[in-house]
């Protein structure tokens, strides 16, 4: 946001500008992905300093001018300098889920929107355990929301914190110090105490673990009203220079899943940024203060609110470049167009609407409270109406891995259907595939009179090898070790199953050796080690006289293949015979079901890719609602192929 003029002293610095640049550019070269810049997510914390820097003076300021500190006029400028141009991005979020996302993600898509509105995406990100630093199948177009939450829970709080510290002491600039320094304290324990160096994103994303860089910035907020001795201020250029060295080193050498960054770092990090700020103000005619002042710089700060709301949407819509840039080397024009469509779009958004709002030019709503409440409240209401229009329920043909009654992490066995006693008992295992596949099993057994039980869990493998996932073990991951040990188990002490029928796409993820070393997918040695794996569970699994089936894999399809004109692409018609991705683990399967007495494998790919060619849908059905698991539909349309396997190979009775 560009410094404002304020009703106390606080004068308009370009440097301040150009600072806001170097952020936001930083956070734009992050998320391209340029390897080169594994730090430049640190952009946000400039930005969270410097708002709580300038926040923080504005409001002790008007308290030295006026005597009091007036919040309705405080909320109005934030309000009015920051709503209109989130509302212009959902709608466009809006628009373009609408067109083009999948069924499966519809409900994703509506929280997210909707979270993001009320300005609690941070703690929606955190609750449905999107992670910041691993990609996930689907990334949110508002996973960057959750700093633009952070500020504006710190913007509602912070100033009544402030009048409270004034109103009970007479030193006001040292109370609110001391409120500052616990609250430092507190937010880097609290960071310390909730990282997670399996997914960092509870202490990345939280309130709590970042408020300490808000918090340094107020603190030199503080100081600014103190007199200093001369030389204590003539040593600004030297300050603010080692602080530029400090970002500059970590721009280049830090990564977020660093534990360093959650153990005192970032608070570290915070004071280089207020360091730098506090030369650029002690030495406005000094070399970085010039250098950021310089006209572009100043101007891409000026613009850089809008740089940021709009950059990671147009990253995600923006997949290829025009033919003019096609010949830029890798993906350099892509990048390209992207930065320039940011860039335009940043530039219409300010130009057109966030400077005639803040300045009051629009006729319709000038300078009038209560008209731009009302305005507000209409867009809102509009804006969260929108997305509820652009997300509607799917049909059932675009079903959930999700089932009543039978919690997806337990380690325990779900009875399905109760049989008559003495009868067969089918268990279905593996992960969320074969969840997906539970109301085809379900439907069996009420037709076969079997007892059917459910040992499966979402993201777990059945094997006991630890996931890994981008080089990192989750907490899930081991989780589903465990339960998963424990959920078999039981399953054959209690139940005693005649057939185990099994299908798990984790097992094909990258898997952590018996050394630790982390192997990757896809290589003969992990496929040799899912192989052993899979054959000691086979064994365990087939010890009590059960027979096991392995369900081959068939070929995924991308996410995206069930939207518009992706639909269409060759890629969402794989061919069975080029598939190299599942091939090799079916072959596994295969030796696996060869040397392990009891074992065998069956395919269901010849009813779901006709002619040897997949497809997102069959005569109009949805088969795999995000290209891997399957919908409600096309399990139950599956019922008869895997009963007649099943059947044909004495498995199970008629």
């Amino acid at each position: 946001m560009s410094a404002e003029q304020s009703p106390g002293r606080f004068a308009y610095r370009p440097a301040l500008d150009g600072f806001r640049a170097v952020a936001v550019l930083a956070v734009i070269v992050y998320h391209l992905g340029y390897r080169g810049l594994p730090g430049g997510f640190i952009g946000v914390d400039m930005f969270f300093v410097l708002s709580g820097y300038l926040i923080t003076g504005l409001l002790l300021l008007e308290k030295e001018r006026t005597g009091g500190i007036d919040l309705r006029a405080f909320w109005f400028r934030r309000a009015r300098r920051l709503l209109p141009a989130v509302l212009l991005m959902l709608v466009f979020v809006e628009l373009w889920v609408a067109v083009t996302a999948p069924p499966f993600e519809l409900a994703w898509r509506r929280r997210d929107i909707l979270w993001t509105l009320f300005y609690g995406a941070n703690w929606h990100f955190i609750a449905s355990d999107q992670g910041y630093f691993v990609q996930f199948t689907s990334a949110s177009p508002l996973r960057h929301a959750w700093s633009l939450a952070i500020e504006e829970q710190f913007y509602l709080v912070w100033p009544a914190l402030i009048m409270a510290a004034v109103v009970f002491s007479r030193r006001h600039r040292r109370a609110v110090a001391i409120v500052c320094s616990v609250g430092i304290v507190v937010s880097v324990a609290a960071s310390m105490w909730l990282f997670d160096p399996g997914d960092p994103s509870r202490s990345y994303y939280g309130t709590d673990t970042r408020m300490h860089q808000l918090l340094v910035g107020a603190v030199l907020a503080t100081l600014s009203g103190v007199r200093t001795p001369r030389r204590i201020g003539a040593a600004g250029p030297f300050v603010g220079a080692l602080g530029a060295a400090g970002l500059a080193a970590a721009f280049f050498l830090l990564d977020g899943r660093n534990s360093a960054y959650y153990f005192g770092l970032s608070a570290g990090l915070a004071v280089c940024a207020a360091a730098l700020i506090w030369g650029l103000e002690t030495a406005p005619a000094g070399v970085f203060a010039r250098a950021l002042s310089w006209g572009p710089v100043r101007w891409t700060g000026r613009i850089s609110y809008g740089l940021y709301l709009w950059h990671w949407p147009v990253i995600l819509v923006i997949v290829s470049a025009p033919v003019v840039l096609r010949e830029l080397p890798g993906s350099s024009g892509v990048n390209v167009t992207r930065l320039l469509v940011t860039f335009g779009v940043a530039a219409v958004s300010f130009y057109g609407m966030e400077q005639p709002l803040r300045l009051g030019r629009m006729s319709w709503v000038r300078s009038s409270v209560p008209r731009f409440a009302a305005a507000v409240a209409v867009a809102v209401a509009a804006v969260a109406g929108a997305a509820v229009w652009a997300t509607p329920t799917p049909p059932d043909s675009a079903g959930r891995v999700e089932i009543a009654g039978c919690p997806a992490d337990t380690d325990t066995p779900c009875l399905r259907r109760k049989g008559p006693p003495g009868g067969p008992v089918v268990a279905l295992i593996g992960d969320s595939i074969a969840r997906s596949l539970d109301p085809a099993f379900t439907q069996l057994a009420g037709e076969r009179g079997w007892t059917y039980v459910l040992a499966a869990a979402n993201g777990c493998r059945i094997s006991r090898l630890l996931t890994s996932s981008e080089g990192q073990v989750r907490p899930m991951d081991k989780n589903c070790q465990q339960t998963t040990r424990h959920r078999l188990e039981r399953l054959l002490a209690t139940w005693s199953p005649t057939t185990i029928v099994a299908i798990d796409r984790w097992e094909i993820t990258d898997a952590v050796g018996p050394d630790g070393r982390v192997i990757s997918s896809g290589t003969p040695e992990h496929i040799s080690l899912v192989e052993r794996s899979l054959a000691d569970a086979a064994r365990q699994l087939t010890s009590r006289g059960a027979h096991l089936v392995f369900i081959e894999l068939p070929p995924i399809l991308p996410p995206d293949c069930g939207s518009g004109e992706a639909q269409s692409s060759p890629r969402c018609h794989p061919a069975v015979r080029e598939d190299a991705v599942q091939a090799p683990y079916n072959d596994a399967l295969r030796r696996v079901a060869r040397s392990v007495p009891g074992v065998s494998t069956m395919s269901i790919t010849a009813a779901l890719c006709p002619a040897g060619v997949c497809g997102w849908d069959l005569d109009g059905m949805v088969l795999r609602f995000d290209g891997l698991h399957f919908t409600l539909d096309a399990s139950r349309w599956l019922v008869p192929a895997l009963g007649q396997q099943l059947t044909a190979a004495g498995l199970a009775p008629e």
